[in-house]
């Protein structure tokens, strides 16, 4: 696969930008209203309850068993058993208030995207830097002809380009 020219790839975020611009009100507030979704969906008090609930319950086990003190093979083992189900519970709950975390971020930064566009005031005809800092987070070359462009707020969007004749053609 060949490199893709800087130029291509500032036009196709050109035409990324300007069509983020005529159809953000569409684009945005549909993916805005998918992550609420999915966050009211997730959040899930009796979740964290039950879990904290069986936290707890475990660690009061693991003490009662710690103070026992005994060096009978069936406590040792039970003990073992009850730490590692305590670990597994207290990771799944950090991992999945982390998830939630990371959401809330894509929700704050949609709304950022959208101020950024607004205040951009219409379309563009050629590319800036501080634009593109400002609203991108990566580029993957899918194929040689085809990119796509991951915005810092979780959009994506897969741009094409022709080749004809060792010119990019957008």
């Amino acid at each position: 696969m060949g490199r893709v020219k800087e130029k291509t790839i500032e036009g196709l975020f050109v035409r990324v930008f300007n069509r983020l611009y005529t159809e953000r009100t569409k684009l945005l507030s549909k993916y805005k209203a998918t992550l609420e979704r999915e966050k009211f969906m997730e959040i899930d008090q009796e979740r964290i309850v039950k879990l904290d609930e069986e936290i707890e319950i475990l660690i009061q086990q693991e003490r009662a068993l710690y103070f026992m003190n005994s060096n009978h093979k069936h406590f040792q083992t039970e003990h073992h058993e009850l730490v590692g189900k305590l670990t597994k519970l207290q990771a799944e709950r950090t991992e999945w208030i982390a998830e939630l975390a990371k959401k809330d971020n894509r929700i704050a930064r949609t709304l950022e995207l959208d101020a950024i566009i607004e205040a951009q005031g219409g379309t563009i005809s050629e590319f800036t830097e501080d634009l593109y800092s400002a609203i991108m987070d990566k580029i993957v070359v899918r194929e040689r002809t085809s990119l796509i462009f991951y915005l810092k707020n979780g959009l994506a969007f897969e741009e094409q380009y022709s080749l004809q004749r060792g010119h990019d053609i957008l």
